[in-house]
């Protein structure tokens, strides 16, 4: 427990100092506020090159193709922000040899990767709370149409937590087998992004973490019992070979 103090404690201090905190704000609330405001004015700014006809039939928006969009950004974009951040977490403690002092001193391997797990799930889980809160307000305020109910933004939020804990715990994975940086987080991206191929066929669809994003956007945890369970089940793997990997490490 005290290793686990000790480097959250050492996380929250390096994501204010490494200006952190900032990147994964922006990459998670920016667009919360951007998207909105761009799909309310996008009919207007298109008056003059597109008939009026036209922008009434292709450009007006409800409040649920707001928060889509929003989800949208958040895979596309919000994904690249978590992976770079989270990237060197794990190979900076190894290579610079910043492990071998906690070591001496009796750290626990565990404790290590719990701590930065835990820190940056609870950072983002926030982020992400800020940044569907505004969207969900935004959407409602700004556009007529069905109302999202609370309750559904809720489980968009759940689905969304769980899909960037997956991100966390595969790019610490990566982070812990790489010596750069950019390394483990193009390995997170590839695999992260490759889902989406695995998620067209049936056979492996429900056990894909992609499916959380298309649940999302299906604003129903309709037959996803089996996708939650199978993700928790690949996060627990991962962060228990990277505890394994930072264990057996060797330090010259």
């Amino acid at each position: 427990m005290s290793t686990f103090k000790a480097y959250f404690r050492k996380e929250v201090i390096e994501g204010i100092r490494q200006y952190k905190y900032i990147a994964l704000a922006t990459g998670i609330i920016l667009f919360s506020i951007l998207d909105p405001l761009m799909l309310k004015f996008l009919p207007t700014l298109l008056h003059d090159k597109i008939p009026a006809n036209l922008i009434n039939s292709l450009f007006i928006f409800q409040p649920k193709d707001v928060i889509r969009n929003y989800m949208k950004d958040l895979f596309q974009i919000g994904t690249l922000f978590v992976v770079f951040t989270v990237g060197g977490s794990v190979n900076e403690e190894i290579y610079s040899y910043k492990i071998v002092f906690p070591y001496s001193k009796g750290a626990n391997p565990v404790g290590i990767v719990l701590a930065k797990l835990t820190h940056y799930a609870l950072v983002i889980c926030l982020f992400l709370l800020i940044g569907f809160s505004l969207n969900y307000y935004y959407a409602n305020t700004l556009f007529k149409g069905k109302k999202i109910g609370f309750s559904v933004l809720m489980l968009i939020y759940f689905l969304f937590c769980l899909y960037y804990l997956f991100v966390i715990s595969l790019t610490l994975l990566f982070s812990s087998i790489t010596k750069k940086n950019i390394t483990a987080g193009f390995l997170s991206i590839i695999i992260n992004y490759s889902t989406i191929i695995f998620s067209q066929f049936k056979l492996f669809n429900k056990v894909t973490p992609y499916n959380l994003i298309q649940l999302a956007n299906n604003f129903n945890l309709k037959d996803g019992k089996i996708t939650v369970w199978f993700v928790i089940f690949l996060c627990g793997i991962f962060i228990v070979i990277t505890i394994r990997k930072i264990n057996n490490v060797e330090l010259n």
